[in-house]
């Protein structure tokens, strides 16, 4: 009888007891864009010459993102992973020149990581195809 009288108080305290206030909702991020401008989808470089990128972050709804953010440019050749080689800050209008030192022909991508307020971006890939150029009138040596 004691069990019954526990289990009848437990129930009753449940019903009592003060509801769970619901989880507040997660805050959304601005959906983000992100833009690489490499002289077209496909660009032929020189080895050892350095090849020039623009790059603008962008948010829907907004003129311009007044944050310095940082963008990092990243290399894939063939089927590997992306690969970081250099991180650059998006001044407070959101763009940035740099230039970049590609060693054989991969694909060329800007990411940007994310915040709190701005959702993660990836750029448009850009082919960048590496020339090797010997001694000599054919390019050969």
């Amino acid at each position: 009888m004691s069990e019954t009288l526990l289990a009848v108080l437990a129930a009753f305290g449940l019903l009592l007891s003060p509801a769970a206030a619901p989880a507040a909702p997660a805050v959304q991020a601005k959906p983000t864009t992100l833009e690489l401008d490499a002289g077209g989808a496909k660009v032929k470089l020189k080895k050892g010459n350095q090849l020039q990128i623009k790059g603008e972050l962008g948010v829907e709804g907004e003129r311009q993102l007044t944050l310095g953010l940082d963008v990092v440019a990243q290399v894939r050749v063939g089927a590997s992973a992306w690969t970081t080689i250099t991180t650059t800050n998006c001044r407070p209008n959101a763009t940035f020149t740099t230039r970049l030192t590609i060693d054989a022909s991969a694909d060329l991508r800007l990411f940007f990581a994310g915040t709190t307020v701005y959702a993660s971006a990836t750029s448009n890939v850009v082919a960048v195809v590496v020339v090797w150029r010997g001694p000599g009138r054919g390019g050969r040596g």
